[in-house]
């Protein structure tokens, strides 16, 4: 009965990619139509080969989010480290102040960011995106660094201590390896944000940058199916891909012995 329910979950789900496919391959698909008609490959044709702002769009998309991936990454170690491993005043008032901006509705968070960031001469740079990326992707960081910390025993760093390991040694050796998973998954969700984020990218960059889900809503906003398919295929392939690359590599490290932990 539970595998039924989940087969047709499943296949509810799939169900829209599958008319997103057949959009981008058959110029005919109408209601009350079954099956589409007209085959052709003139949509990833005029999408992909003949965009001028195709593959400049995706690295720019590729080279902001790996940005904000790696900093809101190495953010979100430092700052749950300092939460879980140090006691100072203040510091329930500093996690929440953290996840504020995960609350707060994102038009009225990146108008906000919009006025700062005209003071701050950040306007239609690429810097000023990625802290915009930033602001939504640290959270989600300091709390899987967080719950990866208190896994960790700490005895073990006592016993690196003891043993005359230095600092950058200490977390090199024996921190690093147990939290990697973590930075696997904080990495691919700020990467994914960074990604998929629109309203933001298009405010903070002025329309000056342009990223795949700048250059790919204006085709599906003004009703071409056909092209909009084509880059939706696309857009979403790159998603799930990254998704499945990090439960590989994360499957991969976590086969730790159990004494790792506590």
């Amino acid at each position: 009965m539970k595998k039924t329910i989940l087969v047709f979950i499943s296949l509810i789900m799939i169900f829209p990619m599958l008319i997103v496919l057949l959009l981008s391959m058959f110029s005919y698909y109408r209601f009350p139509l079954i099956l589409p008609q007209h085959f052709t490959n003139t949509f990833w044709k005029t999408a992909v080969v003949e965009n001028p702002l195709f593959v400049s769009s995706l690295a720019n998309s590729i080279v902001l989010a790996t940005c904000n991936g790696i900093c809101s990454t190495v953010v979100g170690i430092m700052t749950a480290r300092a939460l879980v491993r140090h006691e100072f005043m203040g510091k329930r008032v500093v996690r929440m102040f953290f996840t504020l901006p995960l609350f707060i509705p994102a038009m009225a968070l990146f108008l906000g960011v919009h006025s700062v960031m005209i003071r701050l001469q950040l306007m239609n740079h690429c810097s000023g995106i990625i802290l915009a990326h930033m602001l939504i992707s640290v959270p989600y960081g300091i709390n899987i660094f967080i719950s990866f910390f208190q896994g960790i025993n700490r005895d073990m760093e006592d016993v690196g201590k003891t043993l005359g390991c230095t600092p950058i040694t200490l977390f090199s050796r024996i921190v690093l390896p147990l939290i990697m998973p973590g930075i696997y998954l904080s990495f691919s969700i700020s990467f994914l944000i960074s990604f998929t984020e629109y309203f933001s990218t298009f405010l903070i960059g002025g329309g000056n940058i342009i990223t795949f889900s700048t250059m790919m809503y204006p085709y599906v906003h003004n009703g071409d199916l056909g092209n909009g398919a084509v880059l939706g295929i696309i857009f979403i392939s790159i998603n799930v891909g990254i998704f499945y690359l990090t439960e590989y590599l994360s499957r991969k490290k976590l086969k730790i012995d159990s004494y790792l932990f506590e």
